[in-house]
């Protein structure tokens, strides 16, 4: 088989083809899904944005009853039609994207805002010649290499409003955070894990402790279209961890704590005293601002409970008054119960309740 072309395609080639009849949307080897109105806005504003996409596959023969090129799409049809349909009017973007092009058909836009989108460089991998078969096979071997996408890769790939934007924009602000504290590996963070984790402490200052299993997918589909709190929980948000820098300096990175669900936990306390959670009896004079003695024994209880944390990791004993913390630590972490048994531990060592 020989290997495809490497081509750009501009929409106004492929709406060119479209009108001669030379441009095929859906081959008998084409997936039917439809887009929802959210995904085709994210794609539409990815064009306006001058952000890339992932390329097209398409597949180049000969009609020899009319002499002419036929381009069948392989995969790559919803981007396709979602930008022909936005260009011919047929739709307005949703509330998903940017405020300023929100609302708005194509018709709308500024003389420069269509010409980005009608002039968009899609890479397309062009095969010429090659029959069904073939193209199965191609497809075939792409899929051998894929690798299964995880829970929040596959939200990315349905939610596309403003809790997904707020979460994405907040974990990106603090790489360096995740980084430096070793909360994340590289390998992680390109699978997304950083995101997901901000997702659950967005939600845990919204509405208290959840069950991990059953609470993001809610709240990403409760708030696609708005989210009328993103500033308020975005502000939070930064507070609550520039407080935990501020009580847990380098130690953080050496200590159980950086551990994701752990990190949970200390999110928890850390925002529970400054702003209080809901469905959380444990006493805080919010709002307020972390003391110098706040901070202090923040500290304190991170490095005795870490200590006794790794103490059990030893097969150490470790007294009987810290099992069920420690159990909490170790098993089961992401649920309901053990988050609220760690939370109570380590707001009681820190704060003295």
């Amino acid at each position: 088989m020989a290997k495809p072309d490497r081509s750009n395609y501009t929409p106004l080639d492929f709406r060119e083809w479209r009108a001669s009849g030379s441009l095929v949307l859906s081959p008998k080897f084409q997936r039917r899904g439809v887009w929802t109105a959210p995904a085709r806005s994210y794609l539409i504003e990815s064009l306006l944005l001058e952000m890339p996409v992932p390329p097209l596959y398409l597949r180049v023969s000969q009609d020899e009853q009319q002499k002419r090129l036929i381009r069948e799409v392989i995969d790559g049809q919803q981007r396709i039609s979602a930008v022909l349909d936005y260009m011919e009017g047929k739709y307005k973007l949703s509330g998903s994207v940017e405020q300023s092009v929100r609302g708005k058909a194509f018709s709308d836009l500024s003389d420069e805002e269509r010409k980005r989108i009608e002039e968009y460089s899609f890479m397309c991998e062009v095969f010429h010649g090659i029959d069904d078969a073939e193209v199965l096979q191609v497809f075939a071997r792409l899929n051998t290499y894929s690798v299964k996408l995880n829970a929040q890769e596959l939200r990315n790939g349905r939610f596309f409003g403003p809790f997904k934007r707020t979460a994405y924009t907040l974990a990106l602000e603090h790489l360096q955070f995740w980084r430096n504290n070793r909360i994340f590996t590289e390998t992680t963070i390109a699978r997304m894990a950083e995101v997901e984790l901000t997702s659950e402490l967005m939600i845990l200052s919204m509405a208290g402790l959840q069950d991990k299993k059953k609470s993001i997918d809610r709240f990403y589909a409760e708030y696609d279209s708005v989210f009328p709190d993103a500033g308020d929980v975005s502000a939070r948000f930064r507070t609550t961890i520039d407080a935990i820098t501020e009580s847990s300096g380098d130690f953080l990175s050496e200590s159980e704590f950086r551990r994701p669900p752990l990190f949970y936990t200390l999110y928890g306390a850390l925002y529970h005293r400054m702003f209080g959670l809901e469905g959380v009896e444990l006493p805080t004079e919010a709002p307020r601002r972390l003391t110098a003695t706040d901070r202090a024994s923040v500290d304190d209880a991170l490095r005795h409970l870490s200590e006794l944390i790794q103490s059990s990791k030893r097969d150490e004993e470790i007294p009987e008054v810290y099992e069920r913390f420690v159990n909490a630590c170790l098993r089961q972490t992401d649920n309901l119960r053990p988050r609220m048994v760690r939370l109570k531990t380590l707001y009681a060592h820190a704060f003295g309740t």
